[in-house]
């Protein structure tokens, strides 16, 4: 299951637990506006969102692919789906580790740092436009209720 899936599953259980509706309204619209468990386009990229993340953690550098999952979250299957679906379009290339055979190592193409590249503009133009929207006050009350959801979040069990 990917991240965004996994927070997102967890975001609709959250709603179906507690007495609060209004928090729970509020959490399936933000769910359904963000648009959690679908692909989007990212300036011209369409991507998933564990696309993103693993494109973004590989503009690092190379990774083991068992790191990448690690970093992700994801679970060894789904690491290896995902990355072979990367490698279908042509954004990383995999090799064995030459001290390890067993491991394989996750390098992005030129095609792939082109993607995370304007993936990564757009991302930052849309964030830069949504915090615009917002004052100071609520800037400040996002970042604390955010936090706090993810606390909340990060301990409730999985399924």
């Amino acid at each position: 299951m990917q991240p965004f899936q996994r927070t997102a599953r967890r975001l609709y259980a959250a709603t179906m637990r507690g007495p609060d509706d209004d928090l729970s309204s509020l959490i399936r619209q933000v769910v359904r506006l963000v648009g959690m468990l679908e692909r989007h386009g990212h300036g011209g990229i369409e991507a998933s969102a564990s696309e993103l993340f693993a494109l973004d953690e590989l503009g690092g550098g190379p990774l083991i692919q068992t790191e990448l999952g690690s970093r992700l979250g994801l679970e060894k299957s789904t690491v290896s789906r995902l990355v072979a679906a990367m490698e279908k379009r042509g954004w990383v290339a995999r090799e064995r580790d030459q001290g390890n055979r067993r491991l394989s190592v996750v390098t992005l193409s030129e095609a792939g740092r082109s993607a995370a590249g304007h993936a990564a503009q757009h991302l930052r133009r849309q964030h830069l436009r949504l915090m615009a929207a917002l004052s100071e006050d609520e800037k400040a009350a996002l970042a604390m209720g955010v936090r706090a959801l993810a606390r909340v979040l990060s301990r409730l069990p999985e399924g």
